[in-house]
């Protein structure tokens, strides 16, 4: 017992707590192999990873075909799991043909009509630090890969964090037409942005007003940075604001898996760009 403890790094009074809250013992052979691969994915990604993720990786990394019950089962016996977001409630708004700017909502929820350099996603969210001081994070996210391809930091929410995340979006934009979508904004629905858009080749879309699930496709990125990161921390001034937030968004498009691909943004956005 005492070697088995000191191979998954627990106290033996966890164990016997394990023990004693009654868990199921299975009958199938415990492969301690493959434990072992759970365990270091799983702590590889600092706890982020569930079953889906893990079963994915696996196979990726290790070649291991396992199902997801089955990682599931073998994260139980280990006592670990995921961060998990916790749930919503949201209130059913009152449906709305039109957007409160005019701007037409194009793209409507419908996120898999579009394929790769057609349609990217943008929002900005507040992140509080210090003595109840805030930076604003402007982000815009390509909606096939999942992968953010331009943000911005400040401690304003002006026309200039958007100015300086399109500025960044430049260097790495599809000289195609694009299309892309935001809420009701300031930033999106000035006339700043309908000029620039009409000068560089991008058909707006925004979602009805007073309703945030017409922007999911960002608004998971800012829950899962905030989930998986940020509640968690103590950020004490922007420096650190910074810092986490460029190590969080390597980390989402460079290692992070999408459960939709099963591989990481980045690699995704490269098969095409």
């Amino acid at each position: 017992m005492y070697l088995m403890c000191r191979i998954f790094k627990i106290t033996e009074s966890s164990y016997y707590r394990w023990i004693k809250r009654g868990k199921k013992i299975y009958k199938v052979k415990f492969n301690w192999t493959l434990a072992k691969k759970i365990l270091k994915i799983y702590r590889k990604n600092m706890g982020m990873y569930g079953a889906p993720r893990i079963t994915i990786d696996l196979f990726n990394k290790y070649g291991v075909r396992a199902s997801e019950k089955k990682v599931w089962r073998y994260m139980s016996i280990l006592s670990i799991k995921s961060f998990v977001r916790k749930k919503r409630s949201y209130s059913v708004p009152k449906e709305k043909k039109n957007t409160k700017s005019g701007i037409p909502n194009i793209v409507d929820r419908k996120w898999g009509l579009y394929g790769p350099n057609e349609l990217f996603v943008t929002d900005v969210s507040y992140i509080p630090y210090g003595n109840h001081k805030f930076a604003y994070l402007s982000v815009i996210k390509d909606a096939y890969s999942g992968m953010i391809v331009a943000w911005h930091i400040s401690l304003k929410n002006d026309l200039m964090i958007w100015k300086n995340t399109l500025k960044k979006f430049e260097k790495v934009r599809p000289k195609t037409q694009i299309i892309m979508h935001s809420d009701n904004g300031f930033q999106y629905t000035s006339l700043f942005m309908a000029e620039y858009s009409k000068n560089n080749n991008i058909i707006q879309s925004c979602s009805r007003a007073g309703n945030s699930l017409d922007n999911a496709m960002c608004e998971t990125f800012f829950s899962s940075l905030k989930t998986e990161r940020l509640h968690h921390i103590k950020l004490n001034n922007h420096y650190e604001v910074y810092d986490q937030i460029d190590n969080y968004i390597n980390y989402y498009n460079n290692y992070r898996i999408t459960i939709k691909h099963r591989a990481t943004p980045t690699s995704i956005w490269n098969t095409y760009n």
